[in-house]
């Protein structure tokens, strides 16, 4: 698989846990208020905040990164390294590591072809 190569680094596992961390922030601030429509700019602020703290991982884990290919050190557990429990964490957690920058590319994407549409309708 194409994450095998990153399974034994620790900034793997570090952004892997910061994305769990990000997705327990969107369901308990964000995902609940989402269809709330009178939640607009509070919703937007809380988003804004958990993209920062977002980036804010991205930047630990590069550190993290960079102290790993100053010091040589891996992750040598073959039992942590083979387990298939942690290997459904680590995938999930990138995905989540990734989700509020893939929601932000989704909502740009969709406002985009709103614009389009909207467009479209003024001509006629």
């Amino acid at each position: 698989m194409f994450l095998d190569k990153f399974k034994d680094r620790y900034s793997f596992n570090c952004l892997s846990t910061c994305g769990w961390i990000v997705f327990i922030l969107l369901c308990i601030f964000f995902f609940p208020d989402i269809l709330k429509p009178e939640a607009g700019l509070p919703l937007a602020i809380i988003f804004i905040y958990i993209l920062g703290l977002n980036i804010l991982f991205y930047l630990i884990t590069f550190f993290v990164y960079v102290f790993e290919l100053i010091s040589w050190k891996r992750i040598t557990n073959e039992k942590f390294l083979n387990n298939k429990y942690i290997k459904i964490f680590q995938i999930l957690g990138i995905i989540f590591a990734f989700l509020p920058i893939m929601m932000v590319v989704f909502f740009l994407i969709v406002g985009f072809i709103q614009n389009i549409i909207y467009d479209i309708r003024s001509i006629d």
